[in-house]
């Protein structure tokens, strides 16, 4: 059973439309605190038995409404195979990392322990832990530095997907599946190892040779609905002096901060597929010299509903 009482929950009028696929969770009821209330495109062609992405001018116009990319175009390259792409020789990725998502808010004064437990995980190996912040409790005196409204979106997406009536603070969602109902080390490392020990339904090499990665994705089942493939970057900590709200005179540590998802393409997993990619920064769009980035590889639903995370490549 979940302590409802420990999470902030605000109902939501969901969003018809969602851009990234996005995972699946399961939200305990009654939950309290009631508050008011272009990416990259890409076309796949197949060469040589491995499907390549080559991003077609203009894609960026082509994503649906909804989709919450705030990297410009320049920032990633897709390239087709036999162009110049630096790399090294691929390698398999035995067990890809199983990945844990936050929803946090440094104006929830339920969050800092969340905080904390995804803290304490994201040096675990086999883990790759990502906090979004949220902006719907900004309105409570202190508007989070990290929040951006395209995490608010994911989460209420997940919460559709779901058919849940509204989103809370904080909700953990282990690779896009499962939600954890305790704020518990024990209870996440439990959850944590029962994903890990999963057979993979995608292979996954990949090779990198100075900023160039290159990854090859196999399916090994079918994967009804295809997949959507984002390039995630997240700073890997921050501490924040919270000045008013709820959580006010705390100083809060954070790791794994998102501050971007673009969406690179759609594959039908029906072959493989090989993607090369540089996450450089454009001009306009400077990251800070400490930012990472992973691939996320997610299972799209029937009616574009979010699935399963199938697969995640850490960059850095």
């Amino acid at each position: 059973m979940t302590d409802t009482s420990i999470l902030c929950f605000r109902p939501v009028r969901l969003a018809a439309a969602i851009g990234v696929a996005l995972a699946v969770l399961a939200a305990p009821s009654g939950a309290q605190d009631m508050a008011p209330g272009q990416g990259v495109g890409a076309a796949i062609t197949a060469e040589a038995g491995i499907a390549v992405i080559e991003a077609p001018e203009g894609a960026a116009t082509e994503l649906p409404e909804g989709a919450f990319s705030l990297a410009p175009e320049r920032q990633t390259f897709a390239a087709p195979e036999g162009k110049a792409t630096g790399r090294g020789r691929l390698g398999p990725i035995g067990s890809p990392p199983v990945v844990v998502e936050l929803f946090t808010s440094q104006g929830c004064s339920s969050c800092p322990p969340a905080d904390a437990l995804i803290g304490a995980m994201s040096d675990e190996p086999g883990v790759l832990t990502l906090s979004w912040h949220v902006d719907y409790w900004d309105y409570l005196g202190w508007a989070d530095v990290f929040a951006r409204p395209e995490h608010t979106a994911r989460q209420e997406a997940y919460a559709e997907a779901a058919g849940e009536r509204g989103v809370y603070t904080p909700q953990i969602i282990i690779d896009g599946q499962d939600t954890l109902l305790s704020l518990h080390r024990a209870a996440l490392m439990a959850m944590i190892d029962e994903h890990a020990a999963r057979p993979p339904a995608i292979m996954v090499t990949a090779a990198a040779e100075g900023e160039v990665h290159v990854i090859d994705l196999t399916p090994r089942v079918a994967v009804p609905g295809g997949v959507e493939i984002a390039l995630v970057r997240y700073l890997p900590h921050r501490s924040v002096q919270v000045k008013a709200g709820e959580n006010r005179g705390r100083t809060i540590d954070y790791r794994n901060i998102v501050v971007d998802s673009e969406l690179l393409t759609r594959w039908p997993a029906r072959e493989p597929l090989r993607l090369t990619v540089r996450p450089g920064n454009d001009p306009n769009e400077a990251y800070p010299a400490d930012t990472l980035h992973a691939i996320l590889v997610q299972q799209a639903l029937a009616g574009g509903e979010p699935g399963p995370i199938l697969a995640a490549v850490r960059l850095d």
